[in-house]
Formats: C-alpha cells, sequence, structure tokens
C-alpha cells in the first residue's frame, strides 16, 4: 500500500499526517514538515499548496530531516503519488527548444550530464519511458525537477526557471 506521513518535527516527533490517497494538500493538517516516513511507493513533496514551488522526489524509506530529502525549508504543502516508475528507461535531451538541435539518448543515470553532454544547458527533452528526475547541479544537488513520461518542449514544461541540469537520475521501482 502506497502510504507517506508527514511529522512537524525532526525524527518522526510532534503533529502527524498519513496520507494514503494519491495527493494531498497539506494545509491545515500541518504548520510545517521537519520529517517524513515513506511507507510505500515513490512520492513528489512540494513546496507550495495546489503542486506548486520546488519539487523533492522522496522513496521508500525514513526521512528524519529535511536537508535528508535536501529540502530548501521546513515547508511542504503539498504531494502526489508518482506512478510511472517501471521501465524501460529512455529519454531524449535536445539543446534547443522544441525538440531541435543536438540530441542525446540516455537509459541510465548520468552523475554528470556535462561529462557527455558538453553543456550545461538542457532546453527541451522527450521522456520516452520510466520517469526521471533532474537536477540542477551535479551530483544529483540542486532544485529537484520530475518528468515524467511525454513531451517537454521548453525547460519551463518541467517547472524550471533556467536549463540548467547537472545531473539525471532514473526513479526505479523497488
Amino acid at each position: 500500500m502506497e502510504k507517506i506521513v508527514f511529522f512537524e518535527d525532526r525524527d518522526f516527533q510532534g503533529k502527524s499526517y498519513d496520507c494514503k490517497g494519491d495527493s494531498a494538500d497539506l494545509h491545515g493538517y500541518i504548520r510545517r514538515c521537519n520529517s517524513v516516513r515513506v511507507e510505500g511507493g515513490w512520492w513528489v513533496l512540494y513546496e507550495r499548496n495546489n503542486f506548486m514551488g520546488y519539487q523533492y522526489i522522496v522513496g521508500p524509506g525514513e526521512y528524519n530531516d529535511y536537508r535528508r530529502w535536501m529540502g530548501f525549508n521546513d515547508c511542504v504543502r503539498s504531494c502526489r503519488i508518482i506512478k510511472s516508475v517501471k521501465g524501460p528507461y529512455k529519454l531524449k535531451l535536445f539543446d534547443r527548444p522544441n525538440f531541435a538541435g543536438q540530441s542525446l539518448e540516455l537509459t541510465d543515470n548520468m552523475k554528470s550530464v556535462q561529462d557527455k553532454w558538453l553543456r550545461q544547458e538542457v532546453q527541451s527533452c522527450k521522456v520516452l519511458g520510466g520517469c526521471w528526475v533532474f537536477f540542477e547541479h551535479p551530483n544529483y544537488c540542486g532544485r529537484q525537477y520530475l518528468l515524467e513520461k511525454g513531451d517537454y518542449s521548453h525547460h519551463s514544461d518541467w517547472g524550471a526557471l533556467k536549463a540548467n541540469v547537472g545531473s539525471i537520475r532514473r526513479i526505479m521501482q523497488l
């Protein structure tokens, strides 16, 4: 069963809220979020209501402090389950908007995009299979952006203000 539990304080203390559905708006249930226990499935947490703001992708496990999921602060206002975590995994990057210019096809994680791409920017992409996370910096650091199967003709389509992509990771079913 897919379930996530949010706690107001670190180390799973304080007021808590269980989410067993496929999405939730946390406003009114908890004021802040300092720890999370994921008991099933992969989830995307959002800093703001209505699935807006910074995104944080969490899988099964315990996160006793918001920094464990690379949170910028203790603010989580909405969440949803990620349904498309099965492979096969295939992603195509483009150096221009609207799927133009040079491209690179991926089927596995990239700790540093610049090692193979020779660019700091991904302007558009096609997720042909699986579910992926773009990280703003190499080594899976910085802002996170969830990309599910589909076409993203511009970096703003995946919620980024800039086209910088430093690393890319597949979301694997456990």
